[in-house]
C-alpha cells in the first residue's frame, strides 16, 4: 500500500511502469497525471510517448545531417558523430553524465563555435575512458561507440540546431531507430546492406513471443503451480495462533524452499541464449531482452511477496544475447541498443546498479558473414532460441549484390543441403535447422518472403520437417521493407517437441498494427508449402495433360505495339505484292486486358516468318526496322540480336496447339481472383496470360470451377503486398486431375459453363462506381461482398453466385462426389485422384 504501479500493457508495445509513492499525492501535477487513468489512458500508451520522442529526435539530427553533408563531410564520419551524440543526450537525459554536461557544451559553442570540435572531442574522450571532469565525474562509457572521439567543425545554424536538439527528452529514444537514422544519413535512397534493417515492433513480438517467451511462460507457470500449497502453508502459519517460534520455524523453512525454487527459474532466466544470426543494428535482440527482463521482473516480485523483504537483484543481462552481423556499423550500432535498452528498462524500474563500463563489450555479438566462413559454410554457436529477419535477397539479385564469386562458393558450400536456385534466405534456415537437428537450439522464428515456401525454396522447410516439425506459420502477410511492398511469411520450428500447431493471418488493415486482428487456426500438421491438410506438393504432372497449358509471348520492345486506330490505319495500306497487312497485325492481350478495361491494342507479329518474308509487309517492317531493331541491337542475347524483327519468345508450341482452335482460354498469371475466359484465335496472348489450348465450354466450365480454383490457388503462389493470386500453368494446370464424365455430366457441365458466360456479359455490360464499365475483376469483387453480406449491390450478383453453384455441383458430380464438400475435403479427393493416375491407376468410379 506504500505505491501506486502502473503497469501498461498496449498492443503491440514494450511494457512501460509508472510509479507513485504517497507523498507523490501532495503534487497536483502527479495527482493529474495519474486522474487520466481513468479519464484518457491513451496518455499512458508508451508507443505515443515514444513515437513522438523518436520522430522528433530523428527529424532533428537529420537536419544537422543535411548541413554536414551540404560542407561535403564524409557521410559515414557524419553518422558515427551522430550516433556518439545520440548516446550522449541519452546519457545525460538518464543522469549517467552530470546535469546538462552537453547542453553547457554546446552554449559555449554558440558563442564560440569554432570551439566546438575541440569541447567535443575532450567530452568523448572522457567518455571512452571515464573520467573525473570540472563538469563532475563522466563514467567509463566507450564500447567501441567512443573509441574515435572525431567532431567535425558546425557553424552557428548547425549549433543551434543541435541546442535545440539537446532539450528534447531522450531518456525514451526508441533505441532501435539508431540502425534506420544511420542508414537515413549515409544514402537516404538506399536500404542498408543485407540484414541491417528496421523491423518494426509488432512484427517482431509476432516471432519472439511465440517462439522463445511461450515456452518460458509455461516454465513460469509450471514453477507458481508447484509452489502454490507451499505458499498457502506459509499464509496459514502467519495467521495461526499457537506457539510463535514452531510456527516461525516452519514458515522460514517453507519460505526457504518456495525461495529457493523461485532463485532456480530466476538463474534459468539468467542462462537463457537467445541469438539472430542476422541481427542488424539489434532491433530482435532488444526487444528480447526487454521481454526477458519482464518476465524475470515477475518472478522477483514473487520473492519479494513471499519474503516480505526487499526485491532481489536482477541478473538478466545483455551478454545473454547472440548476434551475427556482416555490417560494420550496424555491429556496432547493435551493441549500443541493447545497452540503451537495457538502462532504460533499469531506469524505468527503479534499479540503481552502477554498469561499468556502461556499453561494456558484448562478446556474443560477432561482426561476420553468418553462412560463409571462407570456402566452407560457417557453424553456428549453441544458443537455446533464435530468431530474426534474414535478409530479403532473391535468386537474381544475388549476383549482383553479393557478387558471382560469392554465390559460387556459396553453392558449393551448402550443395546438397539447399538447391542452387534457392533464395539467400534459404541459407539462414538451414543453418538454423541443422542447429536444432544437432541439440544446440530448442526453437527457431525466422522471417522470409512468401516465396520461402515456394519452388526450390521450399526443400529447405522439407528438410525441417524431416528432422523437426514446423509448428506454427504465417504463410503470407503484408510487409512494407524500406518502402518496398513486399509479401513474407514467419516461420516457427523446432526438433518435434511442441504438439500444438497453428496457421496464423490478419484480418482488417494488415499492414497497420492498431486496425488489424491476429487469427490462430489450429491444426494438426503444417507441411513444407506451410498448409494444413493435405500435402499438395507430392502431387505430379499428367501426362494426360502435357501441351495444353503455356504462358504467352514475350514481344521484347514496346514498339510493337500499335494503337487501335494506327493498326487500321495501317491495316488498310496496300503492299507492293497484293498481301494483307491484317496477317501480321493482330490483336494483343495482358492480363490487365482479362481483369480490368481492354486497352485495344495491337501487335506487329512477324512470328515465323524470316526477314525476307516480314518485309513484304512494308508499313509494319518500317516501323519495326526503325523503332524495334535499334532496341533489339543491343540486347545480350545473340537469337534476339539476329532475329530483331520478331518477338522474344514467340511461344511457337503453344502456337501450334491453338492454331486449329477458333478460340482459346486464358487467365491472367497475377490476378485477386482466378477466372478463366475465352479469347479469339486471332488475339496474341501476353507473357503475363496463362493459355489454356482448348476450345470447349467443357474445359472452360471445370477450369472456372471451385474444385480447380481451390487447387491452383494451393498450388499457385502470391504476388505483391495485396497478395494476388499467381496461377503458373506447370504447377497449376499440368497437375490438376481432370474428371472423366459420362456424356450426361459433360453436358450439364457444358450448360452451366455457357450460362456463366452469359452472367458475365450481362454484368460486364453494366456500370459500377463512379458510372464506369464493370470489369471482371469488379464483377468477382462484388460476388466475393456478396457471399460475406448476402446484399447484392448490382443487380446479377446473386444470379452469378447460383450459376458458379450449379457448375461447381455439376463437376463435383463428374468426380461421382458428394456436394458441397469443404475445401480440405475437395483438395483431399483431388490429391487422391493425381496420385491414382500419376500411378496409371483407374480413376473414380463414376
Amino acid at each position: 500500500m506504500q505505491t501506486i504501479r502502473i503497469h501498461t500493457n498496449f498492443t503491440g508495445t514494450q511494457k512501460h511502469v509508472e510509479e507513485y509513492d504517497l507523498d507523490d499525492l501532495l503534487s497536483e501535477q502527479k495527482r493529474q497525471r495519474l486522474r487520466l487513468l481513468w479519464t484518457d489512458p491513451q496518455a499512458f500508451n508508451p508507443a505515443h510517448t515514444i513515437e513522438l520522442a523518436t520522430v522528433a529526435a530523428v527529424e532533428s539530427l537529420a537536419r544537422i545531417s543535411d548541413v554536414l553533408k551540404a560542407k561535403g563531410e564524409d557521410p559515414e564520419e557524419t553518422a558515427h558523430f551522430l550516433i556518439r551524440v545520440m548516446f550522449t543526450l541519452f546519457a545525460e537525459d538518464v543522469g549517467l553524465l552530470p546535469e546538462a554536461t552537453f547542453g553547457r557544451l554546446l552554449g559555449a559553442a554558440k558563442k564560440h563555435p569554432e570551439d566546438f570540435p575541440e569541447m567535443c572531442r575532450e567530452l568523448f574522450g572522457a567518455m571512452k575512458v571515464g573520467r573525473t571532469t570540472m563538469q563532475g565525474r563522466i563514467p567509463y562509457i566507450n564500447g567501441g561507440v567512443f573509441e574515435a572521439t572525431h567532431a567535425p567543425a558546425l557553424d552557428l545554424k548547425a549549433i543551434n540546431l543541435l541546442h535545440d536538439a539537446s532539450k528534447r527528452n531522450w531518456s525514451q529514444i526508441d533505441p532501435t531507430i539508431f540502425g534506420t537514422l544511420f542508414e537515413l544519413v549515409i544514402d537516404p535512397g538506399k536500404r542498408w546492406q543485407l540484414g541491417a534493417h528496421y523491423t518494426p515492433l509488432a512484427d517482431i513480438l509476432d516471432v519472439v513471443e511465440p517462439v522463445v517467451f511461450r515456452p518460458l511462460r509455461e516454465e513460469w507457470e509450471t514453477v507458481r503451480s508447484e509452489i502454490q500449497p507451499l505458499l498457502h502453508d506459509i499464509e496459514k502459519n502467519r495467521a495461526a495462533s499457537g506457539d510463535l517460534f514452531t510456527q516461525q520455524a516452519a514458515t522460514e523453512t517453507l519460505t526457504g524452499e518456495v525461495v529457493g525454487r523461485l532463485s532456480a527459474f530466476q538463474q534459468r532466466l539468467a542462462g537463457v541464449t537467445v541469438m539472430d544470426p542476422a541481427m542488424g543494428s539489434g532491433n530482435f535482440l532488444y526487444v528480447t531482452l526487454r521481454l526477458l527482463l519482464d518476465l524475470e521482473l515477475e518472478v522477483r516480485e514473487t520473492v519479494r511477496a513471499v519474503t516480505l523483504d526487499l526485491l532481489p537483484a536482477p541478473q538478466v543481462s545483455p551478454a545473454q544475447l547472440l548476434g551475427m552481423e556482416v555490417n560494420p556499423y550496424a555491429h556496432e550500432i547493435a551493441g549500443m541498443v541493447l545497452h540503451i535498452g537495457y538502462l532504460q528498462w533499469m531506469r524505468e524500474h527503479g534499479e540503481k546498479r552502477e554498469v561499468s563500463p556502461v556499453l561494456r563489450s558484448l562478446p556474443g555479438l560477432t561482426h561476420c558473414d553468418a553462412v560463409m566462413d571462407g570456402e566452407e559454410a560457417r557453424p553456428w554457436p549453441a544458443a537455446e532460441f533464435i530468431t530474426g529477419n534474414p535478409p530479403f535477397l532473391g535468386y537474381s539479385p544475388m549476383r549482383e549484390q553479393l557478387g558471382g564469386g560469392y554465390v559460387d562458393r556459396l553453392r558449393r558450400a551448402y550443395a546438397g543441403k539447399v538447391p542452387g536456385q534457392s533464395d539467400f534466405v534459404c541459407y539462414f534456415f538451414e543453418q538454423a535447422r541443422e542447429n536444432v537437428e544437432q541439440g544446440r537450439t530448442r526453437r527457431v522464428g525466422l522471417i522470409a518472403t512468401n516465396s520461402i515456401s515456394m519452388g526450390e525454396n521450399a526443400r529447405v522447410l522439407e528438410r525441417i520437417t524431416q528432422t523437426g516439425s514446423i509448428f506454427a506459420a504465417w504463410p503470407d502477410r503484408a510487409w512494407i521493407q524500406s518502402g518496398a511492398a513486399v509479401r513474407t511469411a514467419i516461420v516457427m520450428f523446432d526438433g518435434g517437441e511442441e504438439q500444438d500447431r497453428a496457421l496464423l493471418h490478419h484480418e482488417g488493415d494488415e499492414r497497420d498494427p492498431k486496425r488489424r486482428v491476429t487469427v490462430r487456426t489450429e491444426v494438426n500438421t503444417l507441411h513444407a508449402d506451410l498448409r494444413s491438410g493435405p500435402d499438395l506438393r507430392s502431387a505430379t504432372a499428367l501426362r494426360s495433360n502435357a501441351g495444353r497449358s503455356f504462358i504467352g509471348v514475350i514481344p521484347g520492345s514496346k514498339h510493337f505495339l500499335l494503337t487501335k486506330q494506327d493498326a487500321q490505319n495501317i491495316r488498310n495500306l496496300p503492299n507492293p505484292d497484293g498481301r494483307d497487312n491484317s496477317a501480321v497485325i493482330r490483336p494483343f492481350k495482358v492480363g490487365k486486358d482479362v481483369n480490368g478495361h481492354d486497352a485495344e491494342r495491337f501487335i506487329i507479329d512477324f512470328s515465323g516468318l524470316s526477314a525476307e518474308e516480314a518485309a513484304a509487309y512494308d508499313q509494319p517492317m518500317s516501323i519495326v526496322r526503325t523503332l524495334v531493331k535499334p532496341q533489339k541491337d543491343k540486347m545480350n542475347r545473340d537469337i534476339n540480336r539476329r532475329n530483331w524483327w520478331r518477338f522474344n519468345e514467340e511461344r511457337p508450341g503453344m502456337r501450334q496447339a491453338i492454331k486449329a482452335l477458333s478460340r482459346f482460354i486464358v487467365t491472367s498469371i497475377v490476378s485477386e481472383h482466378r477466372f478463366f475466359v475465352f479469347l479469339g484465335a486471332d488475339v496474341v496472348p501476353g507473357n503475363k496470360l496463362a493459355v489454356i489450348a482448348s476450345e470447349s465450354y467443357l474445359d472452360f466450365g471445370i477450369l472456372n470451377s471451385r474444385p480447380h480454383v481451390l487447387w491452383a490457388e494451393r498450388k499457385g503462389s502470391t504476388h505483391g503486398v495485396a497478395g494476388d493470386l499467381s496461377y503458373t500453368p506447370s504447377t497449376c494446370f499440368e497437375t490438376f486431375p481432370f474428371p472423366d464424365p459420362d456424356r450426361a455430366q459433360a453436358q450439364a457441365i457444358e450448360q452451366a459453363a455457357r450460362h456463366l458466360e452469359a452472367m458475365r456479359a450481362h454484368l460486364l455490360s453494366k456500370r459500377g462506381g463512379h458510372g464506369k464499365p464493370l470489369t471482371m475483376t469488379g464483377i468477382y469483387n462484388r460476388l466475393e461482398a456478396y457471399r460475406n453480406t448476402g446484399t447484392e449491390e448490382i443487380t446479377g450478383t446473386a444470379a452469378l453466385a447460383r450459376a458458379h453453384d450449379t457448375l461447381d455441383a455439376a463437376v463435383a458430380a463428374a468426380y461421382g462426389w458428394p456436394w458441397p464438400l469443404g475445401d480440405a475435403e475437395v483438395l483431399e479427393q483431388l490429391l487422391a485422384e493425381n496420385l491414382k493416375r500419376a500411378q496409371g491407376r483407374p480413376t473414380h468410379e463414376s
